[in-house]
């Protein structure tokens, strides 16, 4: 399993190690000074005393080492204004709260290398019998020093952020007091002394490289106090920030202002971290909401296009009726007048004179002895020798339609009927008579 979590990482860690320095802290997720954005108020703990570094209110009631979470939950809620806008609050606490172990595990990234370290940490830390909490920021290949974990139990931070929501605070996180001076040069040593203990710190680029951490008590011992001075000797002593308890504000207020706490070793309680995903599925949420709301808009588009082109083209409508009214009664009344003497002026025209000329003309040299017009339809009657000539010419003429003999000719005697085409009986009287 470990090996796996290595290869899940190794893509990241090979990216990240062509990155600048000023990139790769972005690169891991988060960078410090966002990390000191988010935080509404920055607490202070250093040996009974707590301090808001924001104001610069301080209170010494805590009673001395070993306070308990209710008892520091009750002492910052006293310090902070109860008019504050945020409630979230990040805990500098003594690095004597935590534990630190040294882990050569190279090439791998830090999300890599926390989760190698939980399936290590029985091995790691043999003499805990209880969940640990653990952060490290690996340094890079290219650094001959070992990667350095820092450890908490998990149990301690649930009391503390417990604690804090009961007086109405949020702990967004907690972090080692020495380590909020961390940033801002290439390398730095930083020596906090409080009552009980000493701590020494290494850090190169806002990377812990060394971590030495003794008690007092162990000092009175020669050999203890010797293996100390030698760590000490190694450094140049005026590159030294030494922090104890007469200059803890001035220092801490300073480095707080220059935003220069190393951000990856934060440790998050479980309650906040459960805090965050709620807001960010609340926000995951929003978002879907607003895609679900453009894709509607984006579908919708069509149809409300659609009906603002038809309210328009019936404003238009409205307009060009409104134009045309004038015109549209006066060819109401020439509809009117039609109406009322068509009967009259729409009469078929049966032009007889007109016909019997041009019967004249295709009978020749023929002569009818019976000639009769009725409702467009022409019966004739006359003599010839070749009567079929005579149907013939006149079903070619375009003035006569319906041409056809009446009855069976005799003794050169024919009868024919014929329609004019130039008029329609049937029509008119179906347009004005339909009732006949």
């Amino acid at each position: 399993m470990l090996s796996e979590t290595i290869e899940l990482g190794r893509w990241q860690d090979t990216v990240r190690r062509f990155l600048p320095r000023e990139l790769k802290s972005v690169f891991a997720g988060g960078s410090q000074r966002e990390i000191l954005k988010q935080a509404g108020a920055m607490i202070l703990v250093f040996d009974d005393c707590v301090m808001d570094l924001a104001s610069g209110r301080q209170s010494r009631a805590l009673g001395g080492p070993g306070f308990s979470a209710e008892t520091l939950a009750q002492t910052v809620s006293d310090l902070l204004s109860p008019d504050a806008d945020d409630n979230s609050v990040v805990l500098l606490l003594p690095p004597g709260e935590f534990a630190a172990t040294s882990v050569v595990m190279p090439g791998m990234g830090r999300d890599s290398l926390v989760s190698a370290l939980q399936l290590q940490a029985p091995t790691l830390l043999p003499c805990s019998t209880e969940r640990l909490a653990v952060v490290a920021n690996p340094h890079g290949t290219d650094d001959s020093h070992p990667d350095v974990a820092l450890w908490i139990p998990e149990r301690r931070l649930d009391e503390l952020y417990q604690a804090f929501e009961q007086q109405g605070l949020f702990l967004s996180g907690v972090l080692p007091r020495c380590l909020a001076l961390g940033g801002g040069a290439a390398e730095r040593e930083i020596l906090d002394e409080d009552d009980l203990h000493l701590t020494r710190v290494l850090l190169r680029d806002g990377v812990v490289i060394q971590w030495l951490h003794v008690n007092k008590k162990d000092l009175e011992q020669e050999i203890f106090a010797r293996q100390w001075r030698q760590a000490l000797a190694t450094t140049d002593p005026e590159r030294r920030l030494t922090v104890s308890r007469h200059n803890s504000e001035e220092v801490f207020r300073e480095a707080i202002a220059q935003k220069s706490a190393s951000g990856e070793y934060f440790f998050f309680p479980a309650g906040a971290l459960q805090a965050r995903r709620q807001v960010e599925k609340g926000k995951r949420v929003m978002v879907g909401l607003g895609v679900v709301a453009v894709l509607l808009l984006l579908g919708c588009l069509p149809f409300l296009f659609q009906t603002f082109e038809t309210f328009r083209l019936q404003a238009r409508l409205s307009d060009q009726r409104e134009l045309s009214r004038a015109a549209r009664e006066d060819r109401q009344v020439v509809q009117n007048f039609e109406q009322q003497w068509g009967v009259i002026t729409n009469f078929p025209r049966q032009d007889l004179v007109q016909t019997l000329f041009t019967l004249q003309s295709v009978l020749s040299p023929e002569q009818l002895t019976s000639f009769e017009l009725s409702e467009g339809v022409i019966q004739i009657e006359g003599e010839s020798a070749e009567p079929q000539a005579i149907l013939q010419r006149l079903e070619s003429h375009p003035m006569f339609t319906e041409v056809a003999f009446a009855r069976a000719t005799n003794n050169a005697r024919y009868y024919i009927d014929l329609r004019l085409s130039t008029v329609n009986f049937e029509g008119y009287m179906v347009r004005y008579f339909p009732g006949n």
